[in-house]
């Protein structure tokens, strides 16, 4: 506006978007009725600072959570602002829904993955950090990359899929995915008996096979994902905007 010379206060264009977002409540809650509808429902969050949020200091942390979901074809993106990161949240927004939902490892979600008709599948990414962190602080070839190679082999099996139908993924990962996670676990568990426990590797052999139950699953049935990238994918642009305007003025 300042470019073509037109002064207008922040307020009044911050009271715009309040506005517009006031308006589009109907729209919001049929956009979260069609979210819960489908089979499969990926959560990520990530922390955002607000100021003059009610009983709380300004340097309190809340946090964006963003759900993805509803039609496989054309999925249902939801940003939904709260001022805290308990378990709470996803289980209230998500009230009724049944079937798959997809997160990282954060225990704030493990109420949700108890109620009835939901299965809770992990994310291979995350699966994967612990090992990529510590492979980059070595050039050695030792344990760390040896299961970012498992890992690779199941991620070559996603790539072999591209294109086939959600029966045929289903089959392809159980004949080819399959026996590379049997081995992988057993791999696992001998290092979990040689590796001190409060190190690095120590670290992602333990959140691996913690998660194991739930890193199966993507096997389990083609219209899952391997990991919850795509969910991350949609709350990098929120991100991306936070590392700019640093934080948000009022919870409004």
């Amino acid at each position: 506006f300042k470019r073509i010379g037109v002064e207008i206060p922040r307020a009044t264009m911050c009271g715009w978007a309040i506005q517009v977002a006031d308006r589009s409540e109907g729209l919001l809650e049929l956009m979260r009725q069609n979210l819960i509808a489908g089979p499969y429902v990926q959560i990520d969050e990530t922390g955002v600072q607000v100021l003059r949020e009610p009983g709380r200091a300004n340097t309190s942390r809340s946090y964006m959570w963003v759900y993805r979901g509803g039609d496989l074809d054309r999925p249902t993106v939801i940003f939904e602002y709260s001022r805290t990161r308990s378990g709470e949240v996803p289980l209230e927004y998500l009230q009724g829904y049944q079937g798959y939902i997809q997160t990282d490892g954060y225990t704030a979600y493990d109420e949700l993955g108890r109620q009835p008709g939901i299965v809770h599948l992990g994310c291979w990414a995350h699966g994967r950090r612990g090992f990529s962190d510590l492979a980059k602080q070595t050039k050695k070839v030792g344990s760390a990359q040896r299961a970012l190679a498992f890992i690779g082999k199941l991620y070559a099996v996603e790539k072999r899929a591209e294109g086939l139908s959600v029966e045929e993924i289903g089959e392809l990962r159980q004949r080819e995915a399959g026996p590379v996670l049997k081995r992988f676990k057993e791999w696992l568990g001998k290092k979990r008996e040689q590796t001190p426990p409060k190190g690095m590797l120590g670290k992602a052999v333990a959140y691996t096979l913690g998660q194991w139950e739930r890193l199966e699953i993507y096997t389990q049935d083609g219209i899952l994902k391997i990991d919850n990238n795509s969910c991350e994918n949609e709350i990098r642009p929120f991100v991306v905007g936070r590392n700019n305007w640093l934080f948000s003025g009022h919870p409004r």
